[in-house]
């Protein structure tokens, strides 16, 4: 009788233990991700570490509301600067994937421009440590949040309010490598993209300025909040109507360097 009773209590905890593994499997990929900037631990992942860079905007002076009809404005300035970026935690393995929502994309900057953009911003980073990581761009992707699937995302989709745009990024805490990152661009807000890299719409936000200070998060750079980083691509706030975040003060391209060589 003990042994028959053994032997049902043995197999109960056999079978709560694979219940709980099929559980986490479930669960695994609807992580209960985490809208606040910070650092967080990776349930059910000890190795890795979670970074999540919220980017937000910079308040409008008061008296210029956005135009109904968005005009592009061109010759606009674009300083430099050689005061150093601090980098973050991790660097990206030598290969890198990414993978587009083209499907998420607003009318206003057209999905089929979508690939140039995020080429465009990755050449900035790739020209900057002269190709020290290959980053080439894989097939499209219809998931529009971020979900630790292995898969490094762009796409627009919900993000806090007053977040242009946020940045995942699973990093390792040992080796300090990234292993996935998922980049959201808010769809609160009117985004519109200027083909010449000179020139800008006014009121509302240009989709490339936007994400190459994104994917300098990707990269490894954090962000930099004070006023005389206010010309830098990782400036800690958005502004509208400009693109000068296009292109790579010397101060980013030196912190982004220091990370790779």
């Amino acid at each position: 009788m003990l042994k028959t009773k053994f032997l049902v209590v043995f197999f109960l905890a056999i079978a709560i233990i694979f219940c709980s593994s099929i559980t986490f499997a479930k669960n695994d990929k609807n992580l209960d991700i985490s809208e606040q900037g910070g650092i967080y631990d990776v349930p059910g992942h000890p190795e890795l570490k979670l970074r999540i860079f919220v980017y937000h905007t910079k308040p409008d002076k008061p008296g210029k509301p956005t135009p109904p009809s968005p005009q592009e404005v061109c010759n606009l300035s674009d300083p430099d600067s050689n005061i150093l970026v601090a980098s973050a935690e991790w660097k990206l393995p030598s290969t890198w994937k990414y993978r587009l929502n083209t499907s998420s994309v607003p009318l206003t900057v057209d999905a089929n421009n979508l690939s140039l953009i995020a080429n465009n911003a990755y050449k900035q980073w790739t020209d900057a440590i002269k190709n020290k990581v290959t980053i080439t761009k894989d097939s499209n992707t219809t998931v529009d949040r971020a979900v630790l699937d292995n898969q490094n995302i762009i796409a627009w989709g919900q993000a806090p309010g007053s977040a242009l745009a946020v940045s995942y990024i699973w990093y390792n805490r040992i080796t300090k490598v990234a292993t996935e990152v998922d980049t959201i661009m808010n769809t609160k807000f009117t985004w519109y993209w200027s083909q010449d890299p000179n020139c800008a719409f006014q009121g509302v936000y240009d989709a490339q300025d936007i994400l190459t200070h994104e994917l300098g998060h990707t990269m490894g750079l954090d962000d930099m909040y004070t006023d005389k980083y206010a010309n830098h691509t990782m400036y800690g706030y958005g502004s509208k109507g400009e693109v000068k975040k296009n292109t790579l003060t010397q101060g980013d391209i030196i912190g982004v360097k220091n990370i790779y060589y």
